[in-house]
């Protein structure tokens, strides 16, 4: 990937790697080359294209369910089973997540999740303390993150990107 890695930190337990340009980022991007940040777990979808994601019939045949108003995949086989628009905003479980209203940061202009004065990350960093997910990954305009607990997908990401 070309993209140039603009910050990396770490807070509350987890690792963030944040990349901003004049791009529009997708999950799909990240998705192509670290599927493993998805396969095998849970994703609860706080955004889909800005706005709450509907599984399908056949998805919710296959185990999507909808918790608390947000979409819940049963764990991942690849990650082209996920929507990925653009201004996405994932949560990822090992196992079936806790009931949670989330909220979206990702449809903020240039939301970060490293930039600690800013209102918006407060929020979201106690978020991301009461629901404990194993990653947090989001594309909004012009920013994409990863947030993990996972310091081997850290490096790996920090690597690639």
């Amino acid at each position: 990937m070309t993209q140039k890695i603009k910050a990396t930190g770490h807070r509350a337990g987890y690792s963030v790697v944040q990349w901003s340009d004049d791009w529009d980022p997708s999950l799909t991007d990240l998705m192509e080359c670290m599927p493993n940040f998805v396969v095998g777990r849970r994703v609860a979808i706080a955004s889909c294209d800005s706005g709450k994601y509907r599984p399908s019939a056949t998805e919710f045949a296959n185990g999507w369910e909808v918790i608390d108003g947000f979409a819940v995949s049963p764990p991942i086989a690849s990650a082209s089973e996920l929507p990925m628009p653009g201004f996405d905003e994932w949560y990822v479980y090992d196992e079936r997540p806790n009931a949670y209203i989330y909220r979206a940061f990702v449809n903020q202009f240039g939301f970060s999740p490293l930039a600690v004065e800013d209102p918006r990350a407060k929020e979201f960093w106690a978020q991301v303390d009461a629901t404990r997910p194993l990653h947090v990954l989001g594309a909004g305009t012009p920013v994409m993150f990863v947030v993990t607990r996972d310091a081997n997908l850290f490096a790996q990401v920090s690597e690639i990107w």
